[in-house]
């Protein structure tokens, strides 16, 4: 099945090259033999899971357009200049408090302009530093690591057709599904997908995607709402879950457990 070479030749890419902020559930076995190795049944190629680390020190592995800023992200930090006091959680959108929705809703216009194109433009493993990743450092210093897990599930067609993608495990965010792990992302899931994007620019898209929520096109109205109305709120709330919930400990035992096919 070409869906099955295809998918293989990604896995021995990811073991030759390996994508820095990733775990995938193979690498806690046999490494690399795994990960490259052709015999593997169908339905374990055609399922892959991973933990994503979302770290402010990996922002200078790639152009923030493409990977997005883990510094900015309330997971990792909640912005300097946003107090969280409850004067500071009203719906004005100025001062202070407009800073992380400004944030987001300058990435959600970058967002509606990229195509799978402009993903496909940044190729590789993550190695190289882009011209503005020298900016993205400066921001990157501090803050702490978020872990999310994820699965992968892709159909017969790939790559013409996407992957179903899994948020495994409580997350807060606004185009994530808490009861279900359904997500929504304008390439990932919508019409910007296209055969030129494979796993690793998945993840590159995923990393952004946690970055840069989209209170316009929500699966979780409430968390939307705050983000729009309340981004103190809302960072302060994201923040805390985060705390709680992505854990290094926790994202692995996700991935580990996976989520099985009804």
């Amino acid at each position: 099945m070409a869906s099955t070479k295809r998918l293989l030749k990604e896995r021995a890419s990811i073991a030759r090259d390996p994508i820095p902020y990733v775990t995938f559930h193979d690498d806690d076995d046999d490494g690399d033999e795994r990960m490259s190795d052709s015999s593997s049944s169908s339905t374990d190629i055609n399922r892959w899971r991973f933990v994503l680390a979302l770290d402010p020190n990996h922002d200078v592995l790639g152009d923030a357009v493409e990977i997005g800023v883990a510094a900015n992200s309330p997971y990792c930090n909640i912005p300097a200049s946003l107090s969280l006091s409850s004067s500071s959680s009203s719906s004005s959108r100025g001062g202070a408090v407009g800073v992380l929705l400004a944030s987001v809703t300058r990435a959600t216009k970058v967002s509606r302009k990229s195509t799978s194109s402009e993903v496909a433009a940044g190729g590789g493993g993550g190695g190289g530093q882009s011209s503005s990743s020298s900016s993205s450092s400066s921001s990157s210093e501090g803050g702490r690591s978020a872990y999310f897990a994820f699965q992968l599930d892709f159909p017969p067609n790939y790559p013409f057709k996407p992957p179903v993608i899994t948020v495994l495990g409580p997350t807060y965010h606004p185009n994530i599904k808490q009861t279900t792990g359904e997500m929504c992302d304008s390439v990932l899931t919508g019409e910007g997908w296209g055969p030129t994007l494979n796993v690793r620019k998945i993840c590159m898209r995923l990393r952004k995607f946690l970055c840069e929520p989209d209170p316009d096109h929500p699966l979780e109205d409430d968390i939307a709402r705050l983000l729009v109305e309340q981004p103190g709120e809302y960072a302060k709330i994201a923040h805390k879950h985060a705390l709680e919930n992505a854990t290094m400990a926790k994202a692995m035992d996700a991935m580990a457990r996976g989520k099985q096919a009804k």
